[in-house]
């Protein structure tokens, strides 16, 4: 069994994973999930912890949960659409418990650029696009500084889990285009399974980090598929520790993280594969 370079574990890891916690299967209550978030962040592992993503349906909700003397690094949600976002960005401006970090919403077609416009200064837009779109709608943000793909890996039906080498094309796709993307559903665990209660097929979010690799560096679509379709959790962990920290970097920069309505699971999954990271805490 080889060991990992701790920097290139650092490197791989850091800010990975968005607390998702308001978002199914978890449907965390609002008042306990924020409560919960900020203990993370205050834990030993909050250098994995990204950020707490809210809809904008529910911002109203969230703001009388923080204190004034709290910051909160908030992806915010847009599931009211473009005119939504736009609103929220004008109620947060001199909100300083709210640190606006990034924002998601569907590939709002020829509203992109008007959204690209009225982000604030420094703010990330992650675009969601469905596989079967990518050829057409992933083009459309090549050349357009912190405007990123959104792709969704799974969801309440078996239908919402793309393929392997539907999620490898589009890794291929990203990289091909200089195109950042982070995940959303269903990756709350580090290996691919199938879940015991659904009978759906799960991607592991270490398959998606080992495929980004693969793609980052010019690999073709069946093999960056391949690495997708593993289920050993041994060989995973075996090809994760075998990475350099030049290897982990170019895999962040192709790879931004994932959402997960659970921040426990994936520290646990780590753990258990002997790859969890000594991060510095904040």
């Amino acid at each position: 069994m080889s060991t990992a370079d701790p920097g290139a574990l650092g490197v791989l890891f850091a800010e990975l994973i968005d607390d998702a916690a308001l978002f199914p299967p978890g449907d965390a209550p609002i008042a306990e999930a924020v409560p919960a978030h900020l203990a993370h962040d205050s834990g030993v592992h909050s250098g994995l912890l990204g950020r707490f993503l809210c809809p904008v349906s529910k911002l109203a909700a969230l703001k009388p949960l923080l204190s004034p003397d709290e910051g909160l690094r908030l992806g915010l949600i847009g599931d009211t659409g473009v005119d939504g976002l736009l609103a929220a960005f004008a109620e947060l401006a001199d909100d300083d418990r709210v640190i606006l970090e990034a924002v998601e919403i569907r590939h709002p077609g020829e509203r992109l650029e008007d959204l690209e416009q009225k982000l604030p200064y420094g703010v990330e837009a992650y675009i969601e696009i469905a596989p079967a779109d990518m050829r057409s709608l992933l083009p459309t943000l090549t050349g357009r500084e912190l405007l990123y793909a959104k792709l969704r890996t799974g969801g309440l039906t078996a239908e919402a889990f793309p393929t392997p080498l539907a999620v490898a094309e589009f890794m291929v796709g990203c990289a091909d285009l200089e195109v950042g993307v982070k995940c959303t559903a269903g990756l709350h665990n580090a290996v691919r399974h199938t879940d015991a209660e659904t009978g759906f097929t799960h991607h592991g979010f270490l398959n998606v980090l080992l495929a980004a690799e693969r793609a980052s560096d010019g690999a073709e679509i069946e093999d960056v598929a391949a690495v997708l379709e593993l289920a050993d959790g041994a060989e995973l962990a075996e090809r994760v520790k075998a990475l350099t920290v030049e290897d982990a970097a170019r895999t962040r920069d192709l790879f931004h993280g994932f959402g997960s309505c659970s921040f426990q699971e994936p520290i646990d999954d780590l753990a258990g594969l002997g790859l969890l990271p000594d991060l510095p805490t904040y």
